[in-house]
């Protein structure tokens, strides 16, 4: 029992020594290709510097390492049984008697736990600096602020008049047809400098052929008496599409907030089901970066029986490779509805687990 300890606890530092090793390479790497991709971008604009850029891509960087972790996983996993596999450790283990199972539980138990820590912690810190990434990049790299907001009093747009800089702030509590068709809408018009010109109280606004048309409307402008009209018809330069693509992302929301923003956004008639898909993603995380270990494992345990080590590797980083990409188009279906969120989110890592543990048992058996 004291040797299988002291092994766990071995077992377990490597592998956090790796995972720290392959996390922090990954993030300097990261770090200085979206440093040189945001400057290159920034220097199109008047606004450009390259503390700005950094600022970007020090904001943007805990989003990808999120979104890679898994990966990072498979290869500390990896690199992990490739040392002691080349120390013969792993034979001296197996040789005392210790099964695989044994062998691999400290290592699932502490990727289980970081899992847990990263989604409960780190992910609504995450969520924040991706939230300042995207406001940052829209202001100052695509000259284009966020235009929608959503909260329990409604949906909120800003739509800009680019020809005088005027614009004019939307409220509606409710939509159809995916943010073509508003209801009990109030449009708030402004002027250049910000100050208040007039107020429509709209029963519905349809946003068609760079329009607004309102039906049933109130107007109330300064110093003059509340006027009723039918129908008015009011140019604008946006469409449906850039509203939804300036809809929130579902990275930008921390997991404590996604359950109640996915009720909002369903209450104001929006589809949520991208936010669905992210919400169960994250809660299955800790599993999924499990089931790459467990993938990894059948390639350490033929380390004892080959000495083709580098084809094992290999074999096992496309194999992990496989699984990440297949992981994140069934995603991508979940997101766009062709599969049910859940689905999409839990099928991925099961499946690599009971991949896993099959090529496990037949190693064993074998």
């Amino acid at each position: 029992m004291k040797i299988n300890n002291i092994l766990s606890f071995y077992f377990s530092k490597s592998l956090l020594n790796s995972l720290i090793f392959c996390t922090l390479i990954s993030s300097g790497f990261i770090f200085l290709i979206d440093s040189i991709e945001l400057s290159r971008r920034i220097s199109k604009s008047n606004d450009s510097d390259i503390i700005l850029a950094l600022k970007l891509a020090f904001l943007k960087l805990p989003g990808m390492i999120f979104e890679i972790l898994p990966f990072i996983v498979l290869f500390a996993s990896l690199s992990t049984f490739f040392v002691l596999a080349r120390r013969s450790e792993l034979i001296i283990a197996r040789a005392s008697g210790i099964s695989i199972w044994r062998l691999l539980f400290p290592g699932v138990s502490l990727i289980m736990i970081i899992g847990l820590f990263t989604v409960i912690v780190l992910q609504p810190l995450i969520a924040t600096s991706t939230y300042k990434f995207k406001e940052l990049e829209a202001r100052f790299v695509r000259g284009q602020p966020s235009l929608v907001t959503l909260s329990e009093n409604g949906l909120w747009l800003k739509d800009i008049n680019q020809a005088d800089n005027t614009y004019r702030i939307i409220n509606s509590l409710g939509l159809e047809k995916q943010a073509s068709n508003l209801e009990k809408v109030i449009f708030f018009n402004h002027s250049k400098s910000g100050k208040l010109i007039s107020r429509f109280d709209a029963e519905s606004a349809l946003l068609i052929n760079n329009s607004w048309e309102l039906n049933n409307i109130w107007i109330y402008e300064r110093e003059k008496k509340p006027e009723f009209k039918n129908k008015i018809t009011i140019k604008t330069n946006l469409t449906s599409n850039q509203i939804q693509e300036n809809f929130a992302p579902p990275e930008t929301i921390s997991v404590w907030n996604l359950p109640r923003f996915i009720k909002i956004a369903e209450q104001a008639g929006f589809t949520a089901t991208r936010h669905k898909t992210k919400f169960y993603s994250i809660l299955i995380f800790p599993l999924f970066l499990s089931s790459m270990l467990i993938i990894a494992a059948p390639f350490s345990v033929r380390f004892i029986r080959f000495e083709k080590t580098n084809t094992l590797i290999l074999s096992g980083l496309l194999c992990g490779l496989l699984l990440y990409t297949l992981s994140n188009v069934i995603s991508a279906f979940g997101a766009s509805g062709s599969i049910n969120p859940i689905l999409s989110a839990w099928s991925p890592p099961l499946l690599a687990i009971l991949l896993g543990v099959s090529a496990l048992i037949f190693i064993e058996e074998g």
